[in-house]
């Protein structure tokens, strides 16, 4: 198990690269930092798993009234990640 945190780079997803500790990923978890509700960007958090890399994607609200939700380009937001994976040989 390896966890850390990771700032938004605006690219949407935000790659995470933990190959020096893994082979393969079998589960992440991500959440925003902070303690007040997020405002409409990012307004949430998802993540994939590629390998050994966990991809965290930023959304954001498209404005107004309307809830739809769209790929964000936050570059500042602090993001936690804890990743279970298969350990490196050697480590």
């Amino acid at each position: 198990m390896v966890a850390g945190t990771v700032v938004l780079d605006g690219s949407n997803p935000t790659p995470v690269d933990l190959s020096a500790y893994f082979t393969s990923i079998e589960a992440a978890v991500v959440s925003m930092d902070g303690s007040v509700a997020p405002a409409d960007d990012p307004s949430l958090i998802t993540h994939t798993i590629s390998g050994a890399t966990v991809n965290v994607y930023a959304w954001k609200n498209t404005g107004g009234t309307d809830p739809t939700l769209v790929a964000s380009t936050d570059n500042a937001r602090l993001v936690h990640f804890i990743a279970i994976g298969v350990k490196k040989a050697g480590l």
